[in-house]
Order: structure tokens, then sequence, then C-alpha cells
């Protein structure tokens, strides 16, 4: 027997695809404009992943759409417990004050840290509100996703500003 398609789930899987696609948009363009190899390659890494997460998601949406509830995916795997409150250890501002504005390397891992944040948040958020098993399990899987994205940034963030190269 096919379950109710829930609207505020199918308004959330909207959002997190829109937040997929703008990520793949921004790393893509990155990835053009970072003349280190390194960095490019980063930056497009970047980008698979989150086509990636978004096939998940649309792949979850379609199965809500058509009244079959929340679906468990083989690449979502268990969850491990609970998520952090938060990605940016120094706060927002922080990180804002520390980057110059003609060093564009840094300006694009600044954003780039931003929208990791962003994502993590709001796939933390729904993690929360979803009651169904699997639902909670996909978003806690997108939230770790986001997380070692931020982390990689982070690291590659710091060594930039304080050696001015990308890591080997």
């Amino acid at each position: 027997m096919a379950r109710p398609c829930d609207e505020e789930a199918l308004v959330a899987l909207q959002k997190a695809i829109q937040l997929e696609q703008e990520g793949q948009a921004f790393y893509r363009r990155a990835a053009e404009r970072t003349a280190n190899p390194k960095g490019a390659a980063t930056f497009r890494s970047l980008a698979e992943d989150e086509v990636l997460h978004e096939k998940i998601l649309r792949r979850q949406m379609e199965a809500l759409t058509e009244g079959e509830g929340w679906c468990v995916l083989d690449e979502v795997g268990e969850a491990e417990g609970d998520l952090p409150a938060s990605l940016f250890p120094r706060g927002e501002e922080g990180l804002r004050k520390a980057v110059s504005p003609e060093a564009s390397d840094l300006d694009a891992l600044l954003f780039a840290l931003q929208i990791e944040s962003q994502s993590y948040n709001f796939y933390r958020e729904q993690a929360l509100r979803t009651e169904d098993p699997a639902g909670r399990r996909m978003y806690q899987h997108l939230a770790r996703a986001e997380q070692g994205h931020f982390d990689l940034l982070m690291l590659n963030y710091e060594h930039l500003t304080t050696t001015g190269m990308w890591p080997s």
C-alpha cells in the first residue's frame, strides 16, 4: 500500500538538491579559476561528491513522491552517533577577517567553507526533524559528508594561509 507523500519532506529534499547543485556549480568554477593543480583537483573532487549527494537526494525524493516512503539507500550506511552542533571552530566572522581581498584561492576556500557549513547545518537540522529512521540516516550521512568536505577545506585553508601554498 502506498504511503501518503509528506509535503514538508519533499520541500526539504528540494532545498537539499538546490544546495548540492549550487555547490557543484561553485566548485566547478573554483576549479577553473584555481591555477594550482592540487587546488583545482580538490575543487573538482568536491564537485563530484556533490553530484553523488544530489543523486541520493533525487532517489529519496522519487521514493517519497511515488508513495514508497523513506527508503534505505545502500550508499548511506549506518548512523554513527550524534552530529556536532556546528562546524566552524572559530566562527564565520573570524574566517572572513583572515582573508585578504586579493587572495582569490583563499576567497574560494572561505566561500566553500561557508557552503559546507550551511549544508551541514541544514542536513543536521533535517536529521533531527525526520522521524523516519531511513530518512534520518540519509540526512546524517549527508551531514557527515559535508563535515568531511569542511575538514578537507579547512586543512587546505590553514595550509595556504600559513605557507602561501596548497598542500602537496
